[in-house]
């Protein structure tokens, strides 16, 4: 089965909004609402973006905004796999280089991708300069919604 990878810019305003569809199966018409869907292309399964996610997180760069875990959570009841990043995260922009990492660093874990070292070195790209334009793009109160699903 593939997964796939959307983001959407939301303005912390609108969160309750969308925190509040989510578990009534309507999340995703507040996110649709109230998001504007960003054209970043990622043409990798959602599994690549991920295990990048979660290999970041587990060597310290940390993209999802603790303050908003609980919201991210929430819409989760309604959504596959949503982090919720904010503008903090900018702090890891120079750490998010491709160049910084090697296949086996960031997709190395329990999700097997049927890549060999080559593709693995383009989805890495693809995944981190997808996240740092994201990242990049982000105002005072914007939030980046990481979406990862069917």
């Amino acid at each position: 089965m593939s997964s796939i990878v959307s983001f959407y810019i939301v303005s912390r305003g609108d969160l309750p909004a969308i925190v509040g569809a989510a578990g009534s199966a309507r999340a995703w018409e507040a996110i649709e609402q109230f998001g504007v869907e960003i054209g970043e292309e990622f043409d990798w399964s959602g599994y690549v973006m991920l295990n990048v996610v979660a290999r970041l997180e587990a060597s310290g760069i940390v993209l999802a905004s603790p303050s908003l875990r609980e919201a991210a959570e929430a819409i989760n009841a309604d959504c596959d796999y949503i982090t919720l990043i904010a503008n903090d995260a900018q702090t890891f922009l120079d750490r998010l280089g491709p160049a910084a990492f090697g296949p086996s660093d960031l997709l190395e874990g329990p999700i097997d991708l049927g890549l060999d070292d080559e593709e693995a070195g383009y989805a890495i790209t693809d995944a981190l300069t997808v996240l740092r334009d994201g990242i990049a793009r982000l105002s005072g109160d914007d939030v980046l919604l990481l979406h990862i699903g069917g």
